[in-house]
Protein backbone atom coordinates (compact mmCIF):
# COMPACT_ATOMS: atom_id res chain seq x y z
CA UNK A 1 0.00 0.00 0.00
CA UNK A 2 2.77 2.26 1.07
CA UNK A 3 4.34 1.66 -2.19
CA UNK A 4 1.19 2.18 -4.29
CA UNK A 5 1.66 6.03 -2.57
CA UNK A 6 4.56 6.41 -3.13
CA UNK A 7 3.86 5.39 -6.88
CA UNK A 8 1.11 7.93 -7.36
CA UNK A 9 2.86 10.83 -5.95
CA UNK A 10 6.25 9.64 -8.42
CA UNK A 11 3.57 10.21 -11.37
CA UNK A 12 1.67 13.30 -10.25
CA UNK A 13 5.13 14.72 -9.60
CA UNK A 14 6.34 13.87 -13.35
CA UNK A 15 3.12 14.98 -14.46
CA UNK A 16 3.59 18.16 -12.80
CA UNK A 17 6.85 18.56 -13.96
CA UNK A 18 5.88 17.77 -17.73
CA UNK A 19 3.02 20.63 -17.55
CA UNK A 20 5.68 23.15 -16.38
CA UNK A 21 8.07 22.16 -19.11
CA UNK A 22 4.91 22.60 -21.29
CA UNK A 23 4.60 26.02 -20.20
CA UNK A 24 8.17 27.08 -19.93
CA UNK A 25 8.19 26.17 -23.93
CA UNK A 26 5.58 28.29 -24.63
CA UNK A 27 6.15 31.20 -23.02
CA UNK A 28 9.66 31.06 -24.92
CA UNK A 29 7.84 30.90 -27.62
CA UNK A 30 5.85 33.92 -26.87
CA UNK A 31 8.66 35.92 -26.00
CA UNK A 32 10.39 35.05 -28.93
CA UNK A 33 6.96 35.73 -31.14
CA UNK A 34 7.18 39.12 -29.46
CA UNK A 35 10.29 39.70 -30.76
CA UNK A 36 9.62 40.15 -33.95
CA UNK A 37 7.21 42.50 -33.20
CA UNK A 38 8.06 44.81 -30.35
CA UNK A 39 11.79 46.20 -29.48
CA UNK A 40 13.20 45.09 -25.60
CA UNK A 41 11.48 48.01 -24.06
CA UNK A 42 7.93 48.30 -26.14
CA UNK A 43 4.73 46.73 -23.73
CA UNK A 44 4.37 43.24 -24.05
CA UNK A 45 7.43 42.34 -24.53
CA UNK A 46 9.16 43.72 -21.42
CA UNK A 47 6.52 42.33 -19.17
CA UNK A 48 7.31 38.38 -20.35
CA UNK A 49 11.40 39.02 -20.27
CA UNK A 50 11.00 39.28 -16.55
CA UNK A 51 11.72 35.84 -15.33
CA UNK A 52 11.53 36.17 -11.54
CA UNK A 53 7.69 36.32 -12.07
CA UNK A 54 7.49 33.07 -13.92
CA UNK A 55 4.81 31.33 -12.13
CA UNK A 56 2.37 34.91 -13.06
CA UNK A 57 3.53 33.81 -16.66
CA UNK A 58 2.47 30.45 -15.99
CA UNK A 59 -0.66 31.47 -14.58
CA UNK A 60 -1.22 34.11 -17.96
CA UNK A 61 -0.44 31.04 -20.19
CA UNK A 62 -3.30 28.80 -18.33
CA UNK A 63 -5.95 31.89 -18.24
CA UNK A 64 -5.19 32.08 -21.97
CA UNK A 65 -5.29 28.01 -22.75
CA UNK A 66 -8.81 28.21 -21.22
CA UNK A 67 -11.73 28.36 -23.45
CA UNK A 68 -13.36 31.71 -21.51
CA UNK A 69 -12.08 35.54 -21.31
CA UNK A 70 -11.31 35.98 -17.54
CA UNK A 71 -10.86 39.33 -15.53
CA UNK A 72 -8.19 37.85 -13.65
CA UNK A 73 -6.11 38.78 -17.16
CA UNK A 74 -6.28 42.47 -16.81
CA UNK A 75 -5.22 42.51 -13.21
CA UNK A 76 -1.98 39.59 -14.00
CA UNK A 77 -0.78 42.03 -16.96
CA UNK A 78 -0.81 44.81 -14.47
CA UNK A 79 0.84 43.57 -11.73
CA UNK A 80 4.02 42.47 -14.05
CA UNK A 81 4.16 45.76 -15.79
CA UNK A 82 4.37 47.05 -11.68
CA UNK A 83 6.53 44.27 -11.19
CA UNK A 84 7.17 44.42 -7.34
CA UNK A 85 6.92 49.00 -7.39
CA UNK A 86 5.00 50.07 -5.65
CA UNK A 87 4.51 53.44 -7.40
CA UNK A 88 5.56 54.22 -11.27
CA UNK A 89 5.90 57.36 -12.77
CA UNK A 90 2.99 59.03 -15.03
CA UNK A 91 5.52 58.94 -18.08
CA UNK A 92 5.37 54.89 -17.84
CA UNK A 93 1.85 54.79 -17.39
CA UNK A 94 1.34 56.88 -20.54
CA UNK A 95 3.86 54.72 -22.33
CA UNK A 96 2.37 51.71 -21.51
CA UNK A 97 -0.79 53.03 -22.74
CA UNK A 98 0.75 53.95 -25.97
CA UNK A 99 2.59 50.40 -26.54
CA UNK A 100 -0.84 49.05 -26.16
CA UNK A 101 -2.30 51.09 -29.21
CA UNK A 102 0.60 50.41 -31.19
CA UNK A 103 0.66 46.50 -30.41
CA UNK A 104 -3.33 46.95 -31.28
CA UNK A 105 -2.56 48.51 -34.18
CA UNK A 106 0.12 46.54 -35.42
CA UNK A 107 -2.19 43.32 -35.07
CA UNK A 108 -4.81 44.78 -37.21
CA UNK A 109 -2.60 46.85 -39.93
CA UNK A 110 -0.55 43.52 -40.69
CA UNK A 111 -3.33 41.67 -41.73
CA UNK A 112 -3.91 43.81 -44.34
CA UNK A 113 -0.08 43.90 -45.38
CA UNK A 114 0.26 47.66 -44.08
CA UNK A 115 2.51 48.72 -40.84
CA UNK A 116 1.96 51.44 -38.18
CA UNK A 117 3.59 54.82 -39.29
CA UNK A 118 4.78 57.92 -36.99
CA UNK A 119 1.76 59.78 -38.69
CA UNK A 120 -0.84 57.25 -37.65
CA UNK A 121 0.13 58.05 -33.30
CA UNK A 122 -0.91 60.77 -31.42
CA UNK A 123 0.83 60.83 -28.24
CA UNK A 124 -1.99 63.74 -27.52
CA UNK A 125 -4.35 60.29 -26.58
CA UNK A 126 -2.44 58.80 -24.53
CA UNK A 127 -1.42 62.03 -22.03
CA UNK A 128 -5.22 62.49 -22.07
CA UNK A 129 -5.86 58.80 -20.81
CA UNK A 130 -2.92 59.49 -18.29
CA UNK A 131 -4.22 62.46 -17.37
CA UNK A 132 -7.80 61.04 -16.73
CA UNK A 133 -6.17 58.73 -13.47
CA UNK A 134 -6.50 60.03 -10.28
CA UNK A 135 -5.20 63.80 -10.01
CA UNK A 136 -2.73 65.24 -12.43
CA UNK A 137 -0.78 66.72 -9.34
CA UNK A 138 0.37 63.17 -8.18
CA UNK A 139 3.09 62.54 -10.61
CA UNK A 140 2.87 58.85 -9.59
CA UNK A 141 0.37 56.06 -9.93
CA UNK A 142 -0.08 53.12 -7.75
CA UNK A 143 -1.26 50.09 -9.00
CA UNK A 144 -4.31 49.60 -7.82
CA UNK A 145 -5.36 52.95 -8.95
CA UNK A 146 -4.68 52.13 -12.78
CA UNK A 147 -6.26 48.71 -12.09
CA UNK A 148 -9.19 50.63 -11.09
CA UNK A 149 -9.17 53.31 -14.00
CA UNK A 150 -8.92 49.68 -15.88
CA UNK A 151 -11.83 48.03 -14.84
CA UNK A 152 -14.21 51.07 -14.68
CA UNK A 153 -13.16 53.56 -17.33
CA UNK A 154 -11.06 51.17 -19.80
CA UNK A 155 -12.29 47.57 -19.33
CA UNK A 156 -10.82 46.51 -22.92
CA UNK A 157 -7.53 47.98 -22.76
CA UNK A 158 -5.36 44.55 -22.44
CA UNK A 159 -7.99 42.26 -25.28
CA UNK A 160 -6.33 42.79 -27.82
CA UNK A 161 -3.01 41.39 -25.83
CA UNK A 162 -5.28 38.35 -24.82
CA UNK A 163 -6.49 37.52 -28.37
CA UNK A 164 -2.80 37.47 -29.76
CA UNK A 165 -1.82 35.36 -26.76
CA UNK A 166 -4.71 32.87 -27.28
CA UNK A 167 -3.53 32.73 -31.20
CA UNK A 168 0.23 32.48 -30.30
CA UNK A 169 -0.07 30.35 -26.75
CA UNK A 170 0.20 26.86 -28.63
CA UNK A 171 3.44 24.29 -29.53
CA UNK A 172 1.30 23.62 -32.26
CA UNK A 173 2.55 25.52 -35.79
CA UNK A 174 0.42 28.50 -36.57
CA UNK A 175 -0.71 28.68 -40.21
CA UNK A 176 -0.04 32.41 -41.45
CA UNK A 177 -2.48 34.13 -43.57
CA UNK A 178 -1.96 35.87 -46.39
CA UNK A 179 -2.61 39.54 -45.91
CA UNK A 180 -5.66 40.88 -47.96
CA UNK A 181 -4.68 44.90 -48.91
CA UNK A 182 -7.41 47.16 -48.20
CA UNK A 183 -6.68 50.89 -48.46
CA UNK A 184 -6.32 52.50 -45.02
CA UNK A 185 -7.77 55.74 -44.44
CA UNK A 186 -6.44 58.81 -45.24
CA UNK A 187 -4.06 60.51 -42.60
CA UNK A 188 -5.66 64.50 -43.51
CA UNK A 189 -8.26 64.41 -41.41
CA UNK A 190 -9.15 64.64 -36.96
CA UNK A 191 -9.77 61.09 -36.81
CA UNK A 192 -6.53 59.25 -37.16
CA UNK A 193 -5.77 55.70 -36.29
CA UNK A 194 -4.92 56.99 -32.77
CA UNK A 195 -8.46 57.99 -32.37
CA UNK A 196 -10.09 55.12 -33.76
CA UNK A 197 -8.24 53.13 -31.35
CA UNK A 198 -9.43 54.94 -28.53
CA UNK A 199 -13.24 55.48 -29.85
CA UNK A 200 -13.61 51.39 -31.05
CA UNK A 201 -12.59 50.83 -27.20
CA UNK A 202 -14.99 53.91 -26.09
CA UNK A 203 -18.57 54.13 -28.14
CA UNK A 204 -21.00 52.14 -27.74
CA UNK A 205 -22.27 49.50 -29.91
CA UNK A 206 -24.91 51.29 -32.04
CA UNK A 207 -22.06 53.41 -33.68
CA UNK A 208 -19.69 50.02 -34.60
CA UNK A 209 -22.12 47.94 -35.36
CA UNK A 210 -22.93 48.93 -39.28
CA UNK A 211 -20.13 45.99 -40.51
CA UNK A 212 -21.97 42.93 -39.99
CA UNK A 213 -18.80 41.40 -40.81
CA UNK A 214 -17.46 42.12 -37.89
CA UNK A 215 -17.54 39.45 -34.52
CA UNK A 216 -14.94 41.62 -31.91
CA UNK A 217 -13.64 44.89 -31.30
CA UNK A 218 -10.64 43.62 -33.26
CA UNK A 219 -12.56 43.20 -36.11
CA UNK A 220 -14.14 46.65 -35.71
CA UNK A 221 -11.24 47.97 -35.39
CA UNK A 222 -10.10 47.01 -38.72
CA UNK A 223 -13.31 48.15 -40.30
CA UNK A 224 -12.88 51.73 -39.44
CA UNK A 225 -8.82 51.84 -40.30
CA UNK A 226 -9.89 50.50 -43.88
CA UNK A 227 -13.12 52.52 -44.50
CA UNK A 228 -15.58 49.71 -44.20
CA UNK A 229 -17.58 51.10 -41.57
CA UNK A 230 -17.79 54.53 -41.56
CA UNK A 231 -18.97 57.22 -44.32
CA UNK A 232 -17.05 60.39 -44.12
CA UNK A 233 -19.80 63.44 -44.60
CA UNK A 234 -18.05 66.18 -43.55
CA UNK A 235 -14.26 67.47 -43.18
CA UNK A 236 -14.42 71.41 -42.56
CA UNK A 237 -11.30 71.81 -44.32
CA UNK A 238 -11.99 70.19 -47.49
CA UNK A 239 -15.73 70.92 -47.81
CA UNK A 240 -15.54 74.50 -46.66
CA UNK A 241 -16.06 75.75 -42.15
CA UNK A 242 -19.25 77.32 -42.41
CA UNK A 243 -22.65 76.40 -41.01
CA UNK A 244 -24.33 76.48 -44.35
CA UNK A 245 -21.60 73.89 -45.46
CA UNK A 246 -22.22 71.38 -42.24
CA UNK A 247 -25.61 71.07 -42.66
CA UNK A 248 -25.55 70.56 -46.55
CA UNK A 249 -23.28 67.70 -45.70
CA UNK A 250 -24.98 66.07 -42.76
CA UNK A 251 -28.73 67.27 -42.67
CA UNK A 252 -30.80 64.28 -44.83
CA UNK A 253 -28.46 61.29 -43.18
CA UNK A 254 -30.59 59.07 -41.35
CA UNK A 255 -28.12 56.80 -39.08
CA UNK A 256 -25.89 57.72 -36.13
CA UNK A 257 -22.95 60.42 -36.56
CA UNK A 258 -19.55 61.02 -34.78
CA UNK A 259 -18.51 64.07 -34.92
CA UNK A 260 -15.29 65.91 -34.12
CA UNK A 261 -14.99 69.69 -33.15
CA UNK A 262 -11.48 70.79 -32.76
CA UNK A 263 -11.13 74.09 -30.55
CA UNK A 264 -7.97 76.57 -30.86
CA UNK A 265 -7.53 76.54 -26.77
CA UNK A 266 -6.05 72.45 -27.23
CA UNK A 267 -9.37 70.79 -26.57
CA UNK A 268 -10.72 68.16 -28.63
CA UNK A 269 -14.39 66.74 -28.35
CA UNK A 270 -16.62 64.06 -29.60
CA UNK A 271 -20.54 64.06 -30.04
CA UNK A 272 -22.20 61.36 -31.10
CA UNK A 273 -25.45 61.41 -31.89
CA UNK A 274 -27.66 57.94 -32.53
CA UNK A 275 -30.05 59.44 -34.48
CA UNK A 276 -30.91 62.05 -37.71
CA UNK A 277 -29.03 65.56 -36.93
CA UNK A 278 -31.66 68.25 -37.63
CA UNK A 279 -32.54 71.60 -37.18
CA UNK A 280 -35.32 71.84 -34.34
CA UNK A 281 -36.85 73.50 -31.83
CA UNK A 282 -36.63 71.21 -28.99
CA UNK A 283 -33.63 69.00 -27.81
CA UNK A 284 -33.02 65.82 -29.80
CA UNK A 285 -30.59 62.63 -29.74
CA UNK A 286 -31.40 59.11 -27.94
CA UNK A 287 -30.26 57.49 -24.83
CA UNK A 288 -26.76 56.40 -26.52
CA UNK A 289 -26.20 60.28 -27.46
CA UNK A 290 -23.11 61.39 -25.97
CA UNK A 291 -20.44 64.29 -25.38
CA UNK A 292 -17.32 63.06 -24.57
CA UNK A 293 -13.52 65.29 -24.00
CA UNK A 294 -10.91 63.39 -25.95
CA UNK A 295 -8.17 65.92 -24.92
CA UNK A 296 -6.21 67.11 -22.91
CA UNK A 297 -8.03 64.91 -20.54
CA UNK A 298 -9.93 62.22 -22.02
CA UNK A 299 -13.77 61.91 -19.71
CA UNK A 300 -17.59 61.50 -20.74
CA UNK A 301 -19.16 65.02 -20.20
CA UNK A 302 -22.32 63.83 -20.76
CA UNK A 303 -24.38 61.24 -22.18
CA UNK A 304 -28.47 60.23 -22.64
CA UNK A 305 -31.70 61.56 -24.72
CA UNK A 306 -32.48 65.24 -25.84
CA UNK A 307 -28.97 66.65 -25.13
CA UNK A 308 -28.66 68.20 -28.28
CA UNK A 309 -29.97 71.42 -30.01
CA UNK A 310 -29.54 73.25 -32.71
CA UNK A 311 -31.19 76.55 -34.13
CA UNK A 312 -30.10 78.47 -37.03
CA UNK A 313 -33.38 79.94 -37.85
CA UNK A 314 -35.17 81.86 -34.77
CA UNK A 315 -33.77 84.13 -32.25
CA UNK A 316 -36.77 84.54 -30.11
CA UNK A 317 -36.39 80.51 -28.88
CA UNK A 318 -32.95 81.10 -27.92
CA UNK A 319 -29.54 82.29 -29.07
CA UNK A 320 -28.54 81.14 -32.34
CA UNK A 321 -26.07 78.01 -33.43
CA UNK A 322 -25.63 74.29 -31.77
CA UNK A 323 -25.91 73.84 -28.36
CA UNK A 324 -25.05 70.46 -26.23
CA UNK A 325 -26.19 70.25 -22.54
CA UNK A 326 -29.77 69.50 -20.24
CA UNK A 327 -31.35 72.81 -21.38
CA UNK A 328 -30.51 76.13 -21.96
CA UNK A 329 -29.00 76.92 -18.94
CA UNK A 330 -26.49 74.03 -18.24
CA UNK A 331 -24.70 73.65 -21.90
CA UNK A 332 -21.55 71.96 -21.84
CA UNK A 333 -20.47 72.88 -25.58
CA UNK A 334 -22.09 75.65 -27.72
CA UNK A 335 -21.31 76.89 -31.04
CA UNK A 336 -22.43 80.45 -32.04
CA UNK A 337 -24.16 80.45 -35.51
CA UNK A 338 -21.23 81.36 -37.51
CA UNK A 339 -19.70 78.04 -36.91
CA UNK A 340 -16.80 80.28 -35.53
CA UNK A 341 -16.88 80.66 -31.32
CA UNK A 342 -16.91 77.82 -29.39
CA UNK A 343 -17.91 78.12 -25.45
CA UNK A 344 -17.15 75.07 -23.53
CA UNK A 345 -17.19 73.75 -20.15
CA UNK A 346 -13.50 74.61 -19.52
CA UNK A 347 -13.07 78.09 -21.10
CA UNK A 348 -13.53 78.91 -25.15
CA UNK A 349 -11.63 79.45 -28.58
CA UNK A 350 -12.51 79.41 -31.99
CA UNK A 351 -13.50 76.20 -34.05
CA UNK A 352 -10.08 75.16 -35.55
CA UNK A 353 -11.96 71.94 -37.76
CA UNK A 354 -14.57 69.63 -37.85
CA UNK A 355 -14.94 66.00 -39.18
CA UNK A 356 -18.30 64.33 -38.88
CA UNK A 357 -18.84 60.50 -39.91
CA UNK A 358 -21.54 58.87 -40.71
CA UNK A 359 -22.04 55.39 -39.01
CA UNK A 360 -24.86 53.78 -40.64
CA UNK A 361 -23.21 52.31 -43.34
CA UNK A 362 -23.45 51.89 -47.34
CA UNK A 363 -26.91 51.76 -47.02
CA UNK A 364 -27.72 55.41 -45.27
CA UNK A 365 -25.21 56.91 -47.29
CA UNK A 366 -26.84 55.93 -50.97
CA UNK A 367 -30.25 56.94 -49.17
CA UNK A 368 -28.60 60.23 -48.64
CA UNK A 369 -26.92 60.69 -51.83
CA UNK A 370 -30.86 59.72 -53.35
CA UNK A 371 -32.43 62.58 -51.25
CA UNK A 372 -29.86 64.84 -52.57
CA UNK A 373 -30.11 64.37 -56.18
CA UNK A 374 -34.21 64.41 -55.85
CA UNK A 375 -33.60 67.41 -54.50
CA UNK A 376 -31.12 68.62 -57.45
CA UNK A 377 -33.62 67.42 -60.11
CA UNK A 378 -36.47 69.39 -58.43
CA UNK A 379 -34.64 72.69 -57.92
CA UNK A 380 -33.57 72.18 -61.98
CA UNK A 381 -36.90 71.38 -63.07
CA UNK A 382 -38.01 75.03 -61.39
CA UNK A 383 -35.65 76.99 -63.71
CA UNK A 384 -37.47 75.49 -66.74
CA UNK A 385 -40.94 75.11 -65.62
CA UNK A 386 -43.32 78.57 -65.15
CA UNK A 387 -45.03 78.29 -61.45
CA UNK A 388 -46.59 80.16 -59.07
CA UNK A 389 -45.03 81.84 -56.43
CA UNK A 390 -46.59 79.69 -53.63
CA UNK A 391 -45.30 76.72 -55.74
CA UNK A 392 -41.93 77.74 -56.13
CA UNK A 393 -41.78 78.67 -52.76
CA UNK A 394 -42.36 74.84 -52.11
CA UNK A 395 -39.95 73.58 -54.14
CA UNK A 396 -37.32 75.44 -52.59
CA UNK A 397 -38.15 74.62 -49.07
CA UNK A 398 -37.99 71.01 -50.17
CA UNK A 399 -34.54 71.62 -51.18
CA UNK A 400 -33.78 73.29 -48.31
CA UNK A 401 -33.52 76.63 -49.31
CA UNK A 402 -34.61 79.12 -46.88
CA UNK A 403 -37.68 81.11 -47.66
CA UNK A 404 -39.46 83.93 -45.89
CA UNK A 405 -42.58 81.94 -45.67
CA UNK A 406 -40.90 78.83 -44.29
CA UNK A 407 -39.35 80.93 -41.89
CA UNK A 408 -43.04 82.42 -40.44
CA UNK A 409 -43.61 78.50 -40.39
CA UNK A 410 -40.94 77.45 -38.16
Amino acid sequence: MGNTASHSTTTNSKKSENKSQHKDQIYEQIIGSLSKICTDDQFPLNIFRQKADISTHHRIIEIVSSPRLSDEFSSLIVQLYWNNRSNISRNDVTKLIHDCCVFDLKQVLSEHGSTVESNMIENNCFIALTNSIGTAENTQIDQEEFYRWVRVQFPTLFYCLELWLRKNATLTETTKESASNRTLMKMDNILNPTWIWLLTHQLPIVYLSADKTCTNLFDRMSSLLHGRMWDHLYNSHRDGASLNRFQHHIFGYKAALVMLFEISDGYLFCLCCDEEFKESPKYFGGIQTCLLQLKPVFKLILEGSHIIFMNTKLRSISTLGLCVGRDHGHTFLSIDEDFFNVKHINGEGRLVAIDVWGTGGKKSSEEQNDMRQWEERQVEKSKKVKRSYEEEEAVLNMAGIETRHAQDQF
